[in-house]
């Protein structure tokens, strides 16, 4: 896992060479995009999601996590179905839906039963390389859904498509020029995170990267943690901080570049308000970059941090033994 996380801005270009081969033709009376997926898988939905918000106003995005499909998908939804196994059964059990519902669908796999369907039922797909934990792979699944939107809603999306492959090279380098200091940072958070459960702040628009980050602290760190949203918070959570709090440690994800103002004031009042009842507090700031590399330099970010904190408290990243039981038992039921 270390290996991967390490190699996370290489994926972006390789990732971007699978996804030109991507042959759609633009369907004109897309109402709304559905992205189905779980864990690893469905993470990409969000964050394209967050990057598309200000692009594609008008057609509503969602990410459905479940065994069922809502009644309003038709044969006017985008139905973008990812799966890095192609296995996943509630994937799986979507995919046949909306099959059933017409929905306009589009694969993305490594293998497994997926590909069988896909094939069987004439629907176009890509595959990404397989071997891999499906988190793992976060930017082939990312670069895979944001050409799919791209090249089906050319009309709506062609300026920022016809950027698109240049702001991802452009992101990749930045990567690889901030990684020594991602690095360095990450060492730093995650000896202040410790043995304390993170509570992890953001605004709306990364929301992306605070799932990512505590995903990758539950199955990297082995390690509890929750997270909420600015505004959201301030109307529920930020309320027991008034406590004197041991064993936890608020995390605030504060980039330069959130839209909303009254946001950015929002996070500096929220932490100092929470600041003088805990022992510490970690805020990743970031300045001077654009949407994408602040976005995918969090993503690296937090991925590295998940991973010093794997080692030091000596577990295995790779091990998802839970993950893996609770599977087999459901193949029996």
């Amino acid at each position: 896992m270390k290996d991967y996380i390490k190699e996370f801005p290489n994926h972006i270009s390789d990732a971007l060479s699978i996804a030109k081969s991507i042959s759609l033709n633009e369907i004109n009376n897309i109402q709304n995009i559905i992205i189905l997926g779980q864990g690893g898988s469905a993470i990409g939905g969000v964050i394209v999601k967050n990057l598309l918000k200000e692009e594609i106003r008008d057609i509503p995005i969602i990410i459905n996590q479940d065994y069922t499909l809502p009644n309003f998908v038709n044969n006017k939804t985008l139905v973008i179905a990812s799966s890095y196994s192609g296995n996943t059964e509630e994937t799986l059990s979507t995919l046949q839906q909306a099959n059933n519902k017409n929905g306009k669908i589009f694969c993305i796999w490594s293998g497994g039963e997926m590909q069988n369907f896909a094939i069987n039922n004439s629907i176009p797909y890509v595959i990404i390389p397989s071997g891999r934990a499906p988190r793992a792979m976060l930017c082939y699944s990312i670069i895979q859904i944001l050409f799919v939107i791209c090249k089906i809603n050319k009309s709506i999306l062609s300026k920022y498509f016809n950027q698109l492959e240049n702001n991802l090279l452009e992101t990749r380098k930045y990567l690889i020029s901030c990684q020594e200091s991602i690095i360095n940072i990450s060492y730093k958070v995650a000896s202040d995170i410790g043995n304390n459960m993170p509570f992890i702040y953001t605004y709306s628009n990364y929301e992306g990267v605070a799932i990512r980050f505590k995903q990758q602290l539950n199955e990297n760190a082995k390690k509890h943690a929750c997270y909420n949203l600015i505004p959201e918070m301030n109307h529920n959570e930020i309320v027991p901080w008034i406590k004197k709090t041991s064993c936890v440690i608020p995390i605030f994800i504060n980039p330069s570049n959130n839209q909303f103002d009254r946001n950015i004031k929002r996070m500096a009042l929220t932490i100092k308000s929470i600041k003088k009842n805990v022992k510490s507090i970690v805020e990743l700031k970031l300045n001077n970059s654009t949407y994408i590399q602040q976005y995918f330099y969090f993503l690296h970010l937090v991925d590295w941090i998940s991973i010093r904190l794997a080692e030091l408290d000596n577990v295995d990243p790779d091990n998802i033994e839970l993950i893996d039981k609770l599977k087999k038992h459901l193949k029996k039921l």
